[in-house]
């Protein structure tokens, strides 16, 4: 179905470019093991960011050692883990980010995707509303795309289409926004509507896989199936190894 891989949880990892930037929780800590704590989060978010699970695991653990009260480190931690499969350990690290800092929504808000991606969409709202709780939240778009997309999951398109549309009030060109905004039109069946979302998308981000297609299946169930045929095309283009041209090449195969 269009939209099946439409995740997009957008797992918000801006904490972890603060390289050398390491929030002590214990002013009492010996300076020079706080250094040691702070290069090993240095090296390990280095090694998060080029998806080196175990070597991040490895760095940043050995940071927490180091300094058992620094929430950055936890959080991120949770995502070496998270990276790594280890779901059980990435929560319990954000769930010590979160307790150490309560207003650290970045930690809430991966705490939420890992929820998500669990399936369990009520744990998951909580956690994004959590993260929406910071009146000081930098990024507050993206745990509202979040919450959409478990409403969505839910079978609540009102909701969703509320959520979504709260983050565009917040960020008008959000493309992610638009493209599951589109999804749930198609689903109530508002063709136009969802025609709209998907090119809005696609103006705002050039080569969206995703919205092609699902632009594509728009047209498809309006039976205009020569653009239809068109973004399936443009799909196979952008995205030739994704899960979204094998997705085309079947629908391209329906239209003959």
């Amino acid at each position: 179905m269009a939209g099946k891989d439409s995740k997009f949880i957008l797992i918000f990892l801006s904490a972890l470019f603060a390289i050398g930037v390491l929030a002590t929780g214990c002013s009492t800590r010996d300076p020079e093991l706080i250094k040691q704590a702070s290069l090993n989060y240095d090296l390990g978010v280095m090694l998060l960011n080029k998806s080196d699970y175990p070597g991040a695991i490895q760095r940043l653990s050995a940071a927490e050692r180091m300094n058992p009260d620094d929430a950055l480190t936890y959080n991120a931690l949770g995502l070496a883990y998270y990276g790594e499969g280890m779901k059980s350990q990435a929560e319990a690290s954000y769930k010590k980010a979160t307790g150490l800092n309560k207003n650290y929504s970045d930690a809430y808000n991966n705490l939420g995707v890992l929820y998500l991606s669990d399936s369990k969409w009520d744990d998951a709202i909580n956690a994004f509303h959590s993260a929406l709780a910071n009146p000081l939240y930098m990024s507050p778009h993206i745990a509202w795309v979040n919450i959409g997309w478990a409403y969505y999951q839910k079978g609540q398109l009102d909701r969703a289409q509320k959520a979504y549309q709260s983050a565009i009030d917040i960020v008008p060109d959000l493309p992610i926004a638009h493209n599951n905004m589109g999804l749930i039109y198609l689903r109530k069946n508002m063709l136009q509507h969802a025609e709209y979302e998907f090119k809005t998308a696609i103006y705002y981000y050039k080569g969206y896989a995703e919205a092609h297609l699902n632009l594509g299946v728009a047209y498809m169930k309006g039976r205009n199936y020569t653009e239809a045929r068109n973004q399936f095309e443009t799909v196979l283009k952008v995205a030739p190894e994704s899960p979204f041209a094998a997705d085309a090449k079947k629908y391209i195969k329906m239209l003959r």
